[in-house]
């Protein structure tokens, strides 16, 4: 829902110059100009009460519109600043009441400016079901001068979008994959040039070295340049795949196995949690996970990086809990197939999920774990069972390449153990 489709809501079938008109009316019912400042003598704070009382009076009649268009969110006045008041998902997946600064003084002189960054804010929420690390307003004001026939950020992406789509049909993953690369190419500024210089300064100066944030600015900001013939693309490299994935060691079983019984009973989410536990899968697979309890195995979608999705059969550890646990009856909030995929489906149901786990999580002492860390904890299982690692990559669905470099420390100490009983038998 773009800026002018919200304001539909409100005004009917629009266009963004014709939403001036009512804007213009609207400052003109209240605008007022205050005419001294108070002294707490004569006039001048009768005055100063009478813009108060008339700010207070037009904020609320401006959330009472934003009410009506059910745009879940307000605006309220603190500490002399305008702030957005709602319950608002960040991304790491935590929703929680959130109260968010327009860095605008409270003055109805400021109420159709604080009114535009309400609505890009939903626009964003909605858009990509989080709110941004950065807000808007709060991003560095970048004015280079652009010289003759030099390309503006703005028109670079939108060839970026046309190039990507060329030749190829919609599909919920490339719809992701567009989705992502877009969400950092908007965080530059849009009527800035394009320049070399430009994108590395947002990379070092935004990013952490060797980060995985890092690695995804470079990389999609070299497409960008790759695409509108933007030379100078060698700078990136160094920047890209310099990340290097946590190497994952074994949980507490015990907690674990403790968390996984206090979850089950739970109709919603207790079989994909338990699901996950058993069989290994991403969070968003599970939602199409098919277990077969007679072999130990299942069927499930496969979300590999920048690959097209597949169907892959993970493994189950192990089969005796897996049939304790019932898990051929499914329970599941959100379920889907190869061709129904939905990504903004799964990555809201999968919010919720995490955080209906934090506080089990945390009674059972494994405080902060997450559902890709059970997912981790069957990759460090499967190598002390003795699974091979081909087999144990597959039923995880990705590389043996990525499988040895996650699972390093877990292999290294199981050679070991291996070395040492040869020696010492």
């Amino acid at each position: 829902m773009t800026f002018c489709d919200i304001l539909g809501h409100r005004f009917g079938n629009i266009s963004e110059t014709s939403y001036l008109v009512p804007m213009k009316s609207f400052l003109g019912k209240v605008n007022k100009t205050v005419t001294g400042k108070s002294n707490g003598k004569g006039s001048s704070g009768a005055s100063n009460s009478e813009t108060d009382s008339e700010t207070l009076k037009a904020l609320s009649e401006l959330n009472e519109r934003l009410k009506d268009r059910n745009i879940k969110a307000r605006l309220v006045s603190a500490r002399n600043s305008l702030f957005i008041r709602g319950t608002f998902t960040d991304q790491l997946g935590i929703r929680k009441e959130r109260k968010i600064p327009t860095r605008l003084a409270t003055d109805i002189n400021n109420l159709v400016s604080a009114e535009a960054r309400i609505l890009q804010l939903i626009e964003y929420v909605n858009k990509n079901g989080f709110i941004p690390d950065v807000l808007m307003w709060d991003a560095p004001k970048i004015n280079p001068v652009i010289t003759a026939g030099g390309l503006t950020i703005g028109e670079a992406v939108k060839t970026f979008e046309i190039d990507f789509w060329k030749n190829k049909k919609k599909t919920p993953q490339r719809e992701n994959t567009f989705n992502l690369a877009k969400s950092y190419m908007d965080r530059l500024p849009k009527e800035a040039e394009l320049t070399i210089e430009l994108l590395l300064d947002y990379i070092i100066n935004d990013t952490e070295p060797e980060s995985k944030t890092r690695d995804q600015y470079a990389s999609q900001f070299k497409k960008l340049c790759v695409v509108n013939d933007i030379g100078g693309i060698k700078r990136f490299d160094p920047f890209i795949g310099k990340y290097k994935p946590e190497e994952r060691t074994k949980k507490d079983e015990n907690k674990l196995l403790e968390l996984m019984e206090l979850v089950r009973p739970n109709k919603r989410y207790g079989w994909t949690i338990c699901s996950q536990y058993i069989f290994g899968t991403r969070l968003g697979e599970t939602f199409s996970l098919i277990p077969d309890l007679e072999s130990g195995t299942a069927s499930s979608v496969c979300f590999p990086k920048a690959k097209p999705m597949y169907i892959k059969y993970p493994i189950a550890l192990s089969k005796e809990l897996a049939i304790k646990w019932k898990l051929d009856k499914i329970e599941r909030p959100y379920s889907f197939d190869l061709e129904s995929y939905n990504p903004k489906d799964s990555k809201r149901v999968g919010n919720h999920l995490r955080r209906w786990l934090e506080p089990r999580a945390k009674e059972v002492g494994l405080e902060g774990i997450q559902p890709t860390d059970i997912r981790h904890d069957w990759g460090v299982r499967s190598i002390h069972a003795g699974i091979d690692p081909r087999a144990a990559s597959k039923s995880m669905g990705h590389s043996l390449q990525t499988h040895y470099k996650i699972y390093a420390q877990t292999y290294d100490e199981i050679d070991a153990k291996k070395a040492s009983k040869k020696v010492n038998q």
